[in-house]
């Protein structure tokens, strides 16, 4: 449930016309908004699959990333008629490179977990 409360999030966020300014502002900010919003969404997709789904780690991980970034793809495509909102390409890479650190970090952590119960 949490994954699919943030993905609704996502979705509310990116129909709005204009967003607050959060933190720092310099070029390419959204950038790195892209890069956390869409890490957050990683791991909780990677723990829902691991969890609702009993995926190996592996599979879990992998998969999660692919529904991220295909979720970031269409988050792109509605920003098209979204008022003052783009699709851009360089906002759906920034999701997936989002996705794919958070669910190779949750991997790691999980597998040396693991490993360290193990022994």
């Amino acid at each position: 449930m949490p994954a699919v409360l943030w993905a609704a999030t996502l979705f509310v966020l990116s129909a709005q016309s204009t967003l607050p300014k959060v933190g720092p502002q310099f070029h390419n900010i959204d950038k790195v908004h892209h890069l956390i919003a869409y890490a957050i969404l990683g791991v909780l997709v990677t723990f829902a699959l691991r969890r609702a789904h009993n995926l190996p780690l592996p599979k879990a991980a992998l998969l999660a990333i692919l529904i991220a970034s295909a979720y970031g793809a269409t988050d792109e495509f509605h920003q098209r008629f979204v008022p003052n909102r783009s699709c851009d390409v360089w906002d759906w890479t920034a999701d997936t490179l989002g996705a794919s650190i958070a669910a190779t970090a949750f991997y790691t952590y999980e597998s040396r977990r693991s490993t360290k119960t193990n022994r």
